[in-house]
């Protein structure tokens, strides 16, 4: 039969759920020290004010943020004054290659699956992870000028966009 264990204090469940939502990696998946990278395929250029404002614009104010971080609909709401300096801040991140330590900082709540007809199983519960706002927005940024210059570069086969 099937062998169960059953997780009584929190410390015992916070072990169980960590290790159904984090499991081992596989060997595989490693990255091995003798790989090479490719030559880069264009000239990195900083984020400009007006990437910014539109990743503001793309923010869902109803997404809830670390509890350090202001929330989204208020980085919304106050765009027009953060714009500028929110794009010096991102631009100096690269400058400087110095990435805030508390943007790297994330929050995992864990909420039951809606339905579910056994919440005593690991698998009846759901990671949610809360990052940073600024965080959030300086990666949608990045992940834009990826996109955009992955497709103007031909990185991509034509079936993923």
């Amino acid at each position: 039969g099937e062998i169960t264990s059953v997780a009584c204090t929190n410390s015992e469940k916070s072990k169980l759920l960590y290790s159904t939502f984090f499991p081992p990696q596989h060997a595989s998946a490693a990255v091995h020290g003798n790989t090479e990278n490719p030559p880069s395929a264009w000239q990195f250029t900083n984020i400009s004010d007006d990437v910014v404002a539109w990743a503001i614009d793309r923010i869902n104010p109803d997404k809830a943020t670390h509890s350090d971080s202001a929330p989204d609909h208020v980085i919304k709401e106050c765009k027009d004054i953060l714009t500028p300096y929110l794009g010096s801040l991102f631009q100096a991140t690269f400058t400087f290659e110095c990435y805030p330590e508390d943007w790297a900082c994330m929050e995992t709540l864990v909420l039951c699956k809606p339905g579910k007809p056994d919440y005593s199983t690991p698998s009846a519960w759901r990671p949610i992870v809360l990052s940073h706002g600024f965080a959030h927005l300086l990666n949608s940024c990045m992940a834009d000028e990826l996109t955009v210059m992955s497709e103007h570069c031909h990185l991509l086969p034509s079936h993923h966009f």
